[in-house]
């Protein structure tokens, strides 16, 4: 898999930012609600047993907007340059990460840039009832 793009309506995301999902959704898993969690359990084993995309349907989407932004915004304030996925994702290689163990979701810089897009596509898919395809 050489990255994950996010799709959602006219919206598309930038260049591999879905990558780091399943690190994104292991973040909202630990504070997630029991109806929260179910939709998460789900995604997750669709993302276990697709080959090359899988769809949130806008409901869930909407359900985990709430929980994405308050995800987002904690991985935002832990960025060393708030609103800078890029920089943190340099200061992550640099600390001695491995670059697909930290685009996959080990570092930070690459869950606040999945966090980011993904929670746009989550807004669109809200606002236009449209589904969210992460496509790799």
């Amino acid at each position: 898999m050489g990255g994950i793009n996010i799709y959602c309506g006219l919206f598309r995301g930038e260049e591999k930012s879905g990558s780091a999902f399943e690190g994104v959704l292991a973040e909202m898993e630990t504070v997630a609600s029991a109806a929260e969690a179910a939709v998460i359990a789900r995604l997750k084993l669709a993302l276990n047993n697709a080959s090359d995309h899988i769809i949130i349907q806008a409901a869930d989407a909407r359900l985990l907007q709430p929980l994405l932004r308050r995800c987002h915004e904690s991985l935002d304030s832990k960025l060393v340059v708030p609103g800078h996925p890029f920089d943190q994702m340099a200061r992550d290689e640099a600390q001695g990460g491995k670059p697909t163990a930290l685009k996959y979701g080990a570092g930070l810089g690459w869950r606040a840039y999945c966090a980011r897009n993904l929670l746009k596509a989550f807004e669109v898919a809200d606002a236009e009832a449209e589904p969210v395809a992460l496509v790799w």
